[in-house]
């Protein structure tokens, strides 16, 4: 029988969208696995998704997306296509509806069943002439989503708000007139996102998600950032699905993550969401990231690469402002060879040593790969981190000989340009 409960992948970060052979990929794991049953479509930059969302797909745009409902379909899984018109609609103008009603007509013919109308990331005025119409941007926004899933005749639609998470309602959510009047005013079966207590939430506490409830009329849908890095593509996040108790089910309709822009990356985030659906008696991160990473495995193209070193890589690019056991033990350590003597290092050194080893291996398979768009995905953050050990071995190196002063290699340990220089100036201090 299959659950109510919605749970899978939203492809909805900024950047370059997935490419057609990438979500298929995508729907295989999804298969695969237990606990998920729904992928979301929601790039940001596709242009008809958001900028021209007027605009009809034109017919090789078209067929692409034909395929990929298809193909979801074929998975048993539920393909849910997004429109977000909120950066320019009027709310009150007929042709602007009219233009909504004909885009969603289009998925409609493709075979699309599933909808949803998102108004995250727009100005939160309406113009002179929409004010004219609604006493308030909620009334706006419940007016043209009711509409909407009264025209729908039956299939199901999602609404992301414009305050979508706690920071947003500068956390009171019962004092916060736009998310109680959707609660009024929107149909009941429409299901609403919510993002947690901040845009990126660490941790989302079920008590939380029991007072947006009793404001919205209804258990929202999680839309999940955890593992998200589209504000800082520098970052790259492999770690479990953490930061929610398995109770938090209870009070959600579903939780969709939307993960790295780095297609590669998404293995452990998105399995151990899987996982945590399914389990029933207890949540442990940690176990499922190691179980996780077992399978992630086979999927770098290289049968030399260990487990041991997969799982360093998950350690170093964990989750959101948090690092697996191996990142933290190195860290702590370069922390103590940098601040004590030599005499002082013992243990510490060792375990510098010993990741520098690991992740030099690490490297060197990695470049050997025939997953070469997994290595490419990966580049950035593992070359970054391994310039950086060099430098710091350098610098033991230097340090135990007890000669001269330091000189810095040229391993380009200090980035350099405009960006850099801003910082500089702003975080001074």
């Amino acid at each position: 029988m299959k659950s109510n409960f919605i749970c899978g992948t939203l492809e909805g970060f900024y950047g370059r969208p997935w490419r057609l052979d990438q979500r298929l990929q995508l729907f295989e794991w999804m298969k695969e696995w237990d606990g998920m049953n729904t992928y979301m479509y929601a790039p940001k930059d596709d242009l008809y998704h958001r900028s021209k969302w007027r605009e009809l797909y034109p017919e090789k745009e078209l067929s692409v997306l034909k395929n990929l409902i298809q193909s979801c379909h074929k998975k048993e899984l539920d393909f849910i296509y997004a429109i977000a018109p909120g950066l320019d609609i009027m709310y009150s103008d007929e042709n602007d509806w009219n233009f909504l009603v004909k885009k969603v007509n289009q998925l409609r013919e493709i075979g699309c069943k599933q909808f949803a109308i998102l108004f995250d990331d727009i100005p939160s005025k309406l113009s002179d002439n929409d004010q004219n119409s609604f006493s308030s941007f909620a009334r706006a926004h419940a007016q043209i989503t009711n509409r909407l899933f009264k025209h729908l005749s039956g299939l199901s639609l999602l609404f992301c708000p414009t305050v979508y998470c706690g920071q947003m309602a500068d956390y009171d959510i019962k004092g916060n007139a736009y998310l109680n009047e959707l609660g009024e005013l929107l149909h009941e079966e429409i299901g609403i996102f919510w993002t947690g207590p901040k845009v990126v939430s660490v941790e989302i506490k079920v008590e939380s998600i029991k007072e947006l409830q009793q404001v919205i009329k209804r258990k929202p849908i999680i839309w999940d950032n955890l593992h998200a890095n589209d504000y800082d593509i520098r970052q790259i996040f492999f770690g479990p699905y953490s930061g929610r108790s398995l109770e938090l089910k209870n009070e959600v309709a579903g939780i969709l993550s939307n993960p790295n822009c780095q297609f590669w990356a998404n293995y452990n985030p998105l399995r151990t969401l899987g996982m945590f659906n399914v389990e029933i008696d207890s949540w442990n991160p940690r176990q499922a990231f190691l179980e996780s990473s077992r399978e992630w495995i086979r999927y770098f193209g290289n049968e030399e690469l260990t487990v041991d070193e997969i799982q360093l890589l998950g350690d170093c690019y964990y989750t959101q402002g948090q690092m697996g056991e191996h990142g933290i033990q190195i860290v702590k350590s370069i922390q103590w060879i940098l601040n004590h003597p030599t005499e002082e290092w013992n243990d510490y050194l060792d375990t510098f040593k010993s990741f520098e080893v690991r992740l030099n291996s690490l490297c060197a398979k990695l470049m050997a790969t025939t997953n070469r768009e997994l290595l490419y995905d990966f580049y950035l953050a593992i070359w970054e981190l391994r310039e950086e050990t060099e430098y710091v071995s350098k610098w033991v190196e230097w340090k135990q000989s007890g000669k001269g002063e330091f000189q810095s290699p040229e391993i380009v340990p200090r980035r350099k340009g405009i960006l850099y220089e801003f910082q500089d100036i702003i975080h001074s201090d």
